[in-house]
């Protein structure tokens, strides 16, 4: 989890405002969700689920405009099989656009959202 906020605060030329939704750990299980809002007025919720036993990751990074609308949403759900990076995928705009897509770290989603708001 500290390595998480510590990501998340190394972009604060973007963040607004941090809310942490969930933040437990015991032996077996973390789970870190938070919402952050964006300077550009867009939100990110991030869930990040670690099972320590198991050595599994369950992901997913959902940007969304200030009406929480979708933008793209980056996750590891066990569905679409169809693509070479099962189960890595991403929604682009709404649910049924759905494309491949490689597991994205979470200073790779925030650095993609810093490009995309940066305004010249």
């Amino acid at each position: 989890m500290n390595e998480i906020l510590l990501t998340i605060s190394s972009f604060d030329d973007i963040i607004e405002e941090i809310q942490i939704l969930t933040q437990r750990q015991d032996n077996r299980i973390m789970e870190f969700r938070v919402r952050l809002k964006m300077a550009d007025t867009s939100i990110l919720e991030i869930t990040e689920i670690f099972v320590f036993d198991l050595n599994k990751r369950k992901y997913s990074f959902q940007w969304m405009n200030e009406n929480y609308e979708l933008k793209i949403r980056w996750d590891n759900a066990p569905h679409h099989r169809q693509f070479p990076t099962f189960p890595h995928h991403k929604h682009v705009e709404n649910e049924e656009n759905v494309q491949e897509s490689e597991e994205p770290t979470l200073t790779e989603v925030l650095k993609l959202i810093r490009k995309a708001t940066m305004v010249e």
